[in-house]
């Protein structure tokens, strides 16, 4: 059976991690996925369904990593021919965190 994802007692919200989890994500909605961010004990993921792409978050994740699944998978799509952000480009291309 898989893992059991806690949820984190007292979050934080960082509002810099949160504006780049956001821009991470429009940048697979660009590329054709929907996201969804919900809450259940499951791992971050893809999925197909009914010929839709979609990208699944867990909301109970804490916000590095989200981040860290957002980039570690931005790496492995066709990326190159979408605007992206010369920051965040960086941060996708060097795979590093906040």
């Amino acid at each position: 059976m898989g893992r059991v994802i806690r949820k984190i007692r007292d979050k934080k919200i960082d509002e810099k991690k949160e504006l780049l989890i956001k821009d991470l994500i429009s940048l697979y909605e660009q590329l054709g996925f929907t996201a969804r961010i919900e809450k259940g004990y499951f791992k971050d993921g893809f999925c197909l369904l009914r010929n839709q792409r979609i990208l699944l978050l867990n909301k109970n994740l804490d916000q590095d990593k989200k981040i860290k699944f957002l980039i570690q998978n931005l790496t492995e799509l066709p990326i190159d021919n979408i605007f992206i952000k010369p920051g965040l480009r960086e941060l996708i291309e060097n795979r590093t965190l906040v």
